[in-house]
């Protein structure tokens, strides 16, 4: 058993991890584990204390047909490359998920992009400001029922003119 199977069954056996809420797959992991909202903190935390480091989080629009967030928040260990760990957590549409920016700081950047792009909020997050998008932005660009974003001043092809048209006679001279 690599060391990440070995913290999947640690956190198994101190039962920080749940049913899988759907079976899907889940691949480019040494192993996965289903984490409930509650203990996320509790997982990432026996990560770090077991020399794992925060690797990265990402959230993916389960709204339609589940009603949730899933988030995929991966742990690796620089003694032995390849082993990562998954841990995977569905957070109802209207929930906070717990930040995870007290046990590892960096994940304060993966959770502001989660809450910019997909509208979720971290409890307990430090600086939940916008990083990529004008501040006040009313929609969310990385949810599944995204259409368009409306127009905006920060919208460069509105403000372009139009290019003027080609003077055949000028052309002529200069051709």
């Amino acid at each position: 058993m690599g060391r990440a199977s070995d913290l999947a069954a640690a956190l198994d056996s101190g039962g920080l991890t749940s049913a899988a809420p759907t079976e899907q797959a889940f691949t480019g992991a040494a192993d996965s584990r289903w984490v409930h909202p509650a203990h996320l903190v509790a997982a990432a935390r026996a990560a770090k204390d077991a020399g794992f480091f925060y690797e990265s989080m990402t959230c993916v629009d389960r709204l339609d047909p589940h009603g949730v967030f899933e988030l995929v928040t991966t742990f690796s260990t620089y003694e032995e490359p390849g082993s990562r760990l998954a841990l995977r957590t569905w957070i109802p549409k209207d929930a906070e998920a717990p930040s995870l920016t007290p046990v590892f700081g960096i994940a304060e950047w993966n959770e502001r992009e989660a809450w910019e792009f997909f509208g979720l909020r971290f409890a307990g997050h430090p600086n939940l400001t916008w990083l990529l998008l004008p501040e006040d932005t009313e929609f969310r660009p990385l949810l599944k029922s995204f259409t368009a974003p409306p127009p905006s001043q920060f919208d460069d092809s509105l403000n372009t003119p139009a290019p003027a048209p080609a003077d055949d006679a000028q052309h002529a001279q200069h051709g």
